[in-house]
């Protein structure tokens, strides 16, 4: 009689071993970080026939399929946490002890913008070096930015740290575009798409010249003459240093009176403001030619 007794309790033992060991839902990570999104959680890979699983969520989501079963969805929508997603395992009559998951939501990544282009003008002299910061890309679990430019619309792409100088010579087009990738895909995090965040078209430079041209010449000795600087490339507002024999500033309009004398060397120098230039400042000269007075001899009487 006790063996017999003996061999029922160990049978009982046995089987509350086998159950306990088959349906209480194993926690393999206690807590968690996902992305704002649906998620899938599991419990035993071979469950006890005839075991349902009770599945409890306090804050941040909502159960959307599965509850009483071995697999349920969750949409996580509210940032914050950690909010605790629980299950406990019911069989032959009985309830298990629940396991739980901690879980911490974050918001989806948010790419990365500019926060300054140096130059900030939309377009650049050839050989002009340019260059981009950003403000940093957010969100996400195991992301980070990343950067590439690209030159000419060619389709190829290198990768660009911020801040670091970008040469433009020989090139018409400069384009920097950004993202936030890596994303633990598992739990729920997508990249976001490539984003073109700065740009520069590339201008070849044009040359500065000027041209002095006189009201009249030749010029008879002592008569006032007007010389012009006609400037080409010369910008909005050049400024103007006219001289006689490379000597002090005697003008600084566009226009420059003067009596000239023979052998005189007349220079104009221009400095442009307009962008993309270059001789500059570009000088002009000329050299008058200078008749002089003619003498009358004295009057006789005969």
């Amino acid at each position: 009689m006790k063996t017999q007794f003996k061999l029922i309790r160990w049978m009982m033992t046995a089987v509350f071993m086998i159950t306990a060991a088959g349906v209480i839902a194993q926690n393999q990570n206690p807590t968690q970080t996902v992305c704002i999104g649906d998620q899938e959680y599991h419990v035993d890979s071979s469950p006890v026939t005839g075991a349902t699983y009770t599945w409890s969520l306090l804050g941040g989501g909502t159960i959307t399929a599965g509850n009483g079963t071995t697999t349920i969805n969750v949409f996580w929508d509210t940032p914050g946490g950690p909010y605790q997603l629980s299950v406990y395992t019911t069989a032959n009559g009985c309830s298990g002890p629940p396991q739980s998951v901690d879980v911490t939501v974050v918001a989806q990544p948010v790419g990365p913008g500019l926060l300054a282009k140096t130059p900030p003008d939309p377009g650049v002299c050839d050989g002009t070096e340019v260059s981009a910061t950003f403000t940093p890309g957010s969100g996400g679990v195991g992301c980070s930015d990343e950067f590439e430019y690209s030159y000419d619309n060619s389709g190829t792409w290198f990768a660009y740290t911020p801040a670091a100088l970008i040469a433009t010579a020989g090139h018409t087009l400069v384009e920097i575009r950004g993202r936030r990738s890596g994303c633990t895909a598992t739990l729920g995090c997508n990249e976001t798409p490539w984003e073109l965040l700065a740009s520069w078209t590339i201008t070849a430079p044009l040359p500065v010249s000027v041209i002095i041209t006189p009201d009249f010449d030749p010029v008879c000795a002592d008569v006032e003459v007007t010389y012009t600087a006609n400037v080409v490339n010369g910008g909005s507002s050049p400024v103007y240093a006219w001289r006689v024999n490379g000597g002090a500033i005697l003008g600084t309009g566009s226009t420059f009176t003067y009596t000239p004398v023979d052998g005189d060397v007349i220079t104009c120098e221009v400095l442009s403001n307009q962008q993309c230039v270059n001789n500059n400042p570009a000088t002009g000269t000329f050299i008058p030619v200078v008749i002089p007075k003619p003498t009358t001899s004295e009057i006789w009487h005969n």
